[in-house]
């Protein structure tokens, strides 16, 4: 038995029990605490690279899973509030919270609208077009989703919806360059009242400058069409996302960094166009159509080498599940 398929199926399985007891209330579990043991992960990274026979292997992991349930355990007699509202106030601190109590009188104004039913954010930012070289997008959110949509008259433009978080964008550079900030201040009081909770972001750019982008985001799915634009750098950094990336043969060499914990990766690049991808990852499904395998953790499409300009893919991940393939 190969230890990629013992591992995924002791993993599987697993989980999947775990929520079916869940489910069937026979236990309660809060996701949010199993955040707070991400160091599991690099214990199971670290077991999945043991020298060893896989059936040991196997019996390591299911004793340290062992002892994960028990730490859960004891976290989880510390518990207080609900999965959500923990998860946003413990992982994205930096958005600078208002947890403020509202109680009776005296209540600021701000305390007063955030606890209101019809808590809700509609932002519109957009930047005047001029007629720079090159410019930057760099993205802070935790949980939603992201779209990038076709190109505008603007040099940037954002629609928000969201009933939690707050944005600001700022804009910075000269004549002949420009960056964006595109960052959020939440609360959490709206969390605890609301079961839905929505934060939708759909950017727009100018599709005239060479474009560098970066994205940092929690548990959040993204969906990223390239194709319109000239990209040269690409980095994001995410936690248990779910990424959707496409690129285009924008006549320039694109570099594309990926670092993620445990997420779907979904990325399409042109046929025809020169594709290197390189994998550091512990447990991971790949499924990279038209590319051949040059050695471990590289594949290249066939030919490589051959053309006037290249798109470089470097991918770190814990337990993900990645497809590449050419349109």
């Amino acid at each position: 038995m190969k230890s990629r398929n013992l591992f995924m199926g002791i993993l599987v399985l697993f989980t999947g029990v775990v929520a079916l007891l869940s489910s069937l209330g026979v236990i309660e579990f809060h996701w949010s605490i199993l955040w707070k043991l991400w160091p599991m992960f690099l214990i199971i990274a670290g077991i999945a690279l043991l020298p060893l026979n896989d059936y040991v292997k196997g019996a390591i992991l299911v004793a340290a899973l062992g002892i994960g349930c028990l730490l859960y355990q004891a976290e989880n007699r510390h518990y207080q509030g609900n999965a959500v509202s923990r998860f946003f106030h413990r992982h994205f601190a930096q958005w600078d919270w208002d947890d403020d109590d509202v109680q009776g009188d005296e209540a600021t104004d701000n305390d007063t609208y955030n606890a209101s039913n019809d808590f809700q954010y509609d932002q519109h930012f957009a930047e005047p077009f001029r007629d720079v070289e090159r410019a930057s997008m760099d993205i802070e959110f935790g949980a939603g989703d992201l779209t990038l949509a076709a190109p505008c008259a603007e040099l940037a433009k954002v629609d928000i919806n969201s009933n939690f978080v707050q944005y600001s964008f700022r804009s910075e550079g000269g004549d002949d360059e420009a960056s964006f900030h595109l960052t959020g201040k939440g609360t959490t009081q709206h969390l605890h009242k609301k079961k839905g909770n929505t934060n939708d972001i759909a950017l727009a750019l100018c599709a005239h400058p060479v474009w560098d982008f970066s994205l940092d985001m929690g548990a959040a799915s993204a969906k990223l069409d390239f194709t319109p634009y000239q990209v040269s750098e690409i980095e994001i950094n995410g936690g248990a996302c779910n990424l959707d990336l496409k690129l285009g043969d924008s006549g320039i060499d694109t570099e594309v960094e990926i670092s993620t914990g445990a997420s779907d990766i979904d990325i399409q690049v042109p046929a025809g166009m020169d594709c290197e991808v390189r994998i550091e990852s512990a447990i991971t499904g790949k499924d990279f159509k038209g590319f051949e395998k040059v050695e471990r953790g590289l594949w290249r499409t066939p030919g490589f080498g051959q053309g006037s300009h290249r798109i470089t893919i470097q991918i770190e991940c814990a337990v993900s599940d990645i497809s590449i393939e050419q349109y």
